[in-house]
């Protein structure tokens, strides 16, 4: 079984955090995905080849469906969100999200993708900023997240919206994850 991302973290006391979807973005719908969405989450994730290609791995139903379950040490569902955001009806991008997670004052965004066709259109750092401004209001200080090593794409994406290395690369059974955070 592959390592999760999520694993490599270290765990501190966690206060459960319900965020409000609603107020995640002003412009998209925001809701919990479900096993019932893994189809459409499977068609935004094969217009994303490079990530998987980093990954090791091709998408498939039952890596989708672990990954809307896949929590680290010491975190329940009550943490996780795992949402769409819907543009009329249409799923535009992906988050999977713990919050309070590697400590109570951060968020830890596990997966973030956006439709392929809206890709560098500034749609996906547009949701990201209003998802930080969200969180910061949420008292969170921190959003943390690793990348796969080597994916220039995905470094580019959170260089420009203000995530900087910690130094930390953590190393899993298929890459190694590269340790990044912005402070809120």
């Amino acid at each position: 079984m592959a390592k999760s991302i999520f694993a490599v973290f270290s765990i501190k006391e966690i206060h459960h955090m319900f965020l409000n979807l609603g107020r995640m973005s002003s412009v998209y719908q925001v809701r919990r995905l479900k096993k019932d969405d893994i189809p459409d989450i499977y068609l935004l994730c094969q217009g994303n080849p490079t990530y998987y290609e980093y990954l090791k791995q091709e998408p498939t139903h039952e890596n989708i469906g672990s990954a809307m379950t896949d929590l680290p040490p010491g975190m329940t569902m009550e943490d996780k969100y795992f949402v769409g955001f819907y543009d009329g009806g249409r799923l535009t991008a992906i988050l999977d999200l713990i919050a309070g997670y590697p400590g109570e004052d951060t968020a830890f965004i596990g997966w973030f993708m956006v439709r392929r066709d809206l890709q560098a259109s500034g749609t996906g750092s547009a949701i990201l900023t209003e998802l930080l401004s969200y969180l910061k209001a949420e008292k969170f200080r921190y959003a943390r997240l690793g990348y796969i090593k080597g994916n220039r794409q995905s470094e580019g994406f959170w260089t420009k919206n203000g995530f900087l290395p910690t130094g930390k690369e953590m190393p899993t059974d298929r890459y190694t994850a590269v340790v990044m955070q912005k402070e809120l």
